[in-house]
């Protein structure tokens, strides 16, 4: 940047002082509360869930479950988090927890899981349990969850649209170098995107997205 080079970052971010923008592909108050209204649709808005985060001290989860919280309280007063127990990154912990939360908490009717292995490690438990009554979504990536989605087990996952984000990061990065997009700018016109907002020094994708038995088998990742 000294020698007048530009620089964004896509993914994840560097220090805002070391880029011209970051293109965000969530904000954690989209996610939480994207995960908590899907929660919500498929209780009916009562009842209860659990959660299977990350370590009980990751950074990110813990901002995802600030905002699940928050909108919990906000709209779904019928509804209560019963627990919260750690998957630690292991498919096979988050098996585990599943199992004793389905012991422990008879009356929960839905897994969340906050972390890649969660979903299909809580899905295996679900379906070993024959539990018919208990739904299971979270953040994952389609490929590992196909299985479980396909057989009804897991609901949906939520993510975002990866394409979307290299086709969003490449028309910034041409924005950038052309001088089309600069600081203070509100808004960016992302071709087939649309109109996708700026706030500061961050391009938001926009909302997370859903993937369910609709739309899982167009991608591969």
């Amino acid at each position: 940047r000294s020698r007048g080079i530009h620089v964004i970052t896509w993914d994840s971010d560097a220090e805002p002082d070391a880029r011209d923008f970051f293109i965000n592909q969530a904000t954690p108050q989209g996610i939480g509360y994207t995960l908590m209204d899907r929660a919500a649709k498929l209780l009916g808005a009562k009842g209860e869930f659990a959660i299977i985060t990350a370590s009980l001290t990751a950074t990110n989860q813990n901002e995802w479950i600030h905002f699940i919280q928050q909108r919990l309280k906000e709209k779904y007063p019928a509804m209560k988090l019963a627990v919260i127990r750690p998957g630690e990154g292991d498919r096979q912990r988050a098996f585990t927890e599943t199992q004793t939360i389905l012991k422990v908490y008879p009356n929960v009717k839905l897994i969340m899981g906050i972390e890649t292995p969660a979903v299909p490690g809580a899905g295996e438990a679900v379906k070993q349990s024959g539990r018919t009554d208990v739904k299971v979504i979270g953040l994952s990536l389609p490929n590992i969850c196909k299985p479980y989605i396909h057989s009804g087990v897991v609901d949906s996952i939520v993510l975002w649209n990866t394409k979307n984000l290299g086709y969003l990061t490449a028309l910034v990065a041409a924005a950038v170098a052309d001088g089309k997009l600069v600081k203070g700018a509100a808004s960016f016109d992302a071709g087939r995107l649309g109109t996708i907002a700026v706030r500061g020094d961050q391009v938001l994708l926009g909302e997370p997205f859903i993937f369910d038995k609709t739309n899982i088998d167009q991608f591969d990742f």
